[in-house]
């Protein structure tokens, strides 16, 4: 038998150390926020027993997408014990001095209703954008997360159909788990 074969063989058999192995999932960085209702958000510990849905934005220009995406989240799953969502805008690149304004401004867009569901992000962004597989600055990043942190799937971009029943699918597949 070739040597190829016999490496082939030996991976299957779980034999040649790391192969078969599980790539660990990436997770997301610890957040210690505040929502725009003024509720203290401690992530992922929120998530305990539950599935996390994160729409993050990294530039004022996703906010169009990251809107609509949680407007599609809130007609599933305002209301659920299972999930929870956020929209997360990173703002960390804004200047300390106008941050306090931009969030004033922000709060004053967002409907009451949805404030406790909009957590800005003031830090760690580098960190965000590696979890997202940032590419794009003008996109929306979602990301699954389970209850311990792992982001166990993403899609990025619109609101779109097919999106969404796609993070649906994730959703379900994750709460089966």
């Amino acid at each position: 038998m070739a040597i190829w074969r016999w490496v082939a063989v030996a991976a299957f058999a779980g034999v040649v150390p790391g192969a078969g192995a599980q790539v660990p999932l990436p997770h997301i960085p610890a957040v210690h926020g505040t929502a725009l209702s003024g509720e203290r958000v401690e992530l992922p510990a929120a998530f305990e027993g539950k599935v996390g849905v994160l729409v993050v934005g990294f530039s004022q220009a996703s906010r169009g997408q990251v809107t609509a995406w949680g407007k599609r989240l809130a007609g599933d799953y305002r209301e659920s014990t299972r999930v929870v969502y956020y929209e997360m805008p990173v703002l960390e690149s804004v200047p300390r001095l106008l941050r306090s304004w931009v969030l004033k401004k922000i709060r004053d867009q967002v409907p009451e209703r949805e404030q406790a569901r909009f957590l800005p992000l003031l830090d760690h962004e580098s960190d965000w954008k590696k979890v997202a597989g940032y590419g794009k600055a003008d996109e929306a990043y979602v990301l699954i997360v389970d209850a311990g942190g792992a982001v166990r799937g993403k899609v990025e971009g619109t609101a779109s159909d097919a999106a969404y029943a796609e993070v649906r699918r994730r959703v379900e597949g994750v709460q089966q788990e």
